[in-house]
């Protein structure tokens, strides 16, 4: 990379030294000088090649291991890391209430990401995976508990997603699971309790399975969106509850 610019320089654009130090770490990994278990110079160095303190040095690396970007070991030093889905679920859980976004606008979300994962899944699913729904399958038509239900419903499309094979799709699919999880936790099982949904919901997700197998997007595709369809008007029904 390109000798990062110098502090002096920085601070004519009125930039804060902690936003410094932040953009020098930065580029080394948007360059790709440091990648995951890269081990990082010492802080001192660090703080001498900036021209910054050691403490700004520290309040950067503190937020970078907040952040799940750096695994600092007592002992033997700091190391790049890639573990964010906690701090980015968090931070997620914060925008969402504050802008009061409304469950259907989370859910509309996940109706294009996991479409688009049965459509990779389709081309990159192994054997293994797809027999792994088949036995989620098979255990949802033998349970009558709606909570246990309602669990294995929320493993199958995980495993689907995961067959994608697309990391971004599954990383930001757990995090809209996380906020859909927080705010509705027993969304599911009020959709399993119910007889009639529970036994279109059944048949969709063997629609789904079955299209996998066959590697038939288009039927896949329209079993997909009929689920959505039952889960969606159930969804716009307890935001109308919610909103009243």
């Amino acid at each position: 990379m390109n000798e990062f610019t110098d502090f002096k320089t920085y601070k004519m654009k009125n930039k804060k030294i902690y936003q410094y130090v932040f953009d020098y770490f930065s580029e080394q990994i948007l360059s790709g000088e440091l990648k995951i278990n890269d081990k990082i110079l010492p802080e001192r160095e660090i703080a001498e090649k900036l021209d910054v303190s050691r403490n700004s040095i520290r309040e950067v690396m503190h937020m970078l291991e907040i952040n799940g970007l750096l695994d600092c070991r007592q002992g033997s030093g700091n190391y790049i890391r890639c573990e964010p889905q906690e701090y980015m679920i968090q931070f997620m859980n914060m925008v969402m209430a504050l802008h009061k976004i409304e469950y259907t606008e989370v859910y509309d979300i996940r109706m294009g990401y996991e479409t688009v994962a049965l459509r990779l899944a389709i081309k990159n699913a192994t054997e293994e995976e797809i027999e792994q729904l088949h036995q989620i399958l098979i255990k949802m038509d033998e349970v009558e508990d709606p909570k246990e239900s309602g669990r294995l419903d929320m493993e199958f499309h995980n495993k689907l997603i995961a067959a994608s094979h697309n990391r971004l799709i599954v990383l930001y699919s757990s995090m809209i699971a996380e906020l859909m999880n927080r705010f509705i936790s027993d969304f599911r099982v009020r959709i399993m309790a119910d007889p009639r949904q529970a036994e279109a919901l059944r048949r969709a997700h063997w629609n789904i399975y079955d299209s996998l197998v066959a590697k038939d997007f288009v039927a896949g595709s329209f079993a997909m969106q009929r689920h959505f369809d039952i889960v969606g008007e159930k969804l716009e029904y307890l935001q109308k509850q919610l909103d009243n």
